[in-house]
């Protein structure tokens, strides 16, 4: 799939026009979802960021798809964002957020919250055969307790970012427990692989795999994160493990440019059927000139400008 790219005025007289008068299909639990998904657009820093979010909605108005989530890093959730929320709101189904670090780098937690209208920061959905948790890691381990992402209080060392706390891990256990469904999980900060927050990544891992050691149906399949701006997949102790691409760069660091653009925007459509199995499809862009290969940056051949298609079973 190529993004195509528009303008704003012929998303609001088209687009959003078929958004209105094409809802999604049916959400039985007998029936395949879908779910048209987008990560880290970073509006208010990436370079046409409403362009990539424009190319993203005119997507949905032509796959349909039964919900719309992002996956964090979406905006700064001050007032010249609005154009954003108000484009994002524009899908006549459900639009599920997830709560990214960057997205707390001018307002508190509670603001943005508020203001994307999430039920709370963390919190859980029926979605067709499936049961889906959206979890919150904008927490700073505290000599005592945890401290919420507030104003980018974030910029300290990794190993203190990225926790979900204790409360919310405890509730994670009870939603868990309590749903017939198998379950798919969504979080901004990586799980499953690697990562520069490895306590905070695996203390949720290990409540999803004692849950799944408990139960023979309703088990976590899959994993869904954000943050890195990669495309990546493992599969550990029996749970699928995606990372989702950002639609707009890569950070490269200051001696290779800073940011390193797409030229168009990456997102995805993901297809959820009864029987267990997810459908991926591909989205495939190029890096503006010059690539981070050309900037010489040492982990370029790490990096790749599109999201993978992928079909994976249970």
């Amino acid at each position: 799939m190529m993004p195509q790219q528009i303008s704003r005025r012929e998303l609001l007289k088209i687009g959003t026009a078929c958004l209105f008068l094409s809802p999604g299909r049916s959400t039985a639990r007998t029936d395949s979802v879908c779910l048209g998904v987008i990560a880290d657009l970073h509006h208010g820093l990436a370079p046409r960021a409403m362009e990539r979010l424009e190319s993203f909605m005119r997507a949905v108005a032509e796959h349909k798809p039964d919900a719309i989530l992002q996956l964090g890093d979406f905006n700064y959730g001050t007032e010249e964002s609005d154009e954003c929320l108000d484009l994002w709101n524009s899908f006549v189904g459900p639009g599920y957020h997830v709560l990214g670090n960057h997205d707390m780098d001018f307002v508190s937690k509670d603001f943005i919250v508020q203001k994307w209208g999430m039920p709370a920061p963390y919190y859980s959905f029926d979605f067709g055969p499936y049961h889906v948790v959206v979890l919150d890691r904008n927490n700073l381990k505290a000599e005592e307790g945890y401290t919420p992402y507030n104003e980018a209080n974030f910029y300290v060392d990794a190993s203190l970012r990225g926790y979900a706390d204790d409360v919310q891990l405890a509730w994670l256990r009870d939603d868990l427990a309590k749903s017939s469904l198998p379950t798919l999980v969504f979080a901004h900060q990586g799980l499953g692989l690697p990562t520069s927050m490895p306590e905070a990544s695996r203390a949720i891992e290990v409540v999803l795999e004692e849950h799944n050691s408990k139960v023979a149906e309703n088990k976590v399949v899959a994993c869904f994160c954000g943050h890195h701006h990669i495309d990546r997949y493992t599969r550990k102790n029996d749970i699928h493990y995606l990372w989702i691409n950002s639609a707009s760069y890569y950070w490269v660091g200051a001696d290779y440019g800073s940011m390193a653009p797409y030229t168009s925007a990456l997102y995805t459509f993901i297809t959820f059927h009864p029987d267990g199995q997810m459908e991926i499809e591909a989205c495939h862009t190029d890096w503006e000139d010059p690539s981070p290969a050309d900037r010489g940056f040492p982990r370029a051949g790490e990096l790749t400008p599109f999201i993978s298609a992928r079909s994976l079973g249970r």
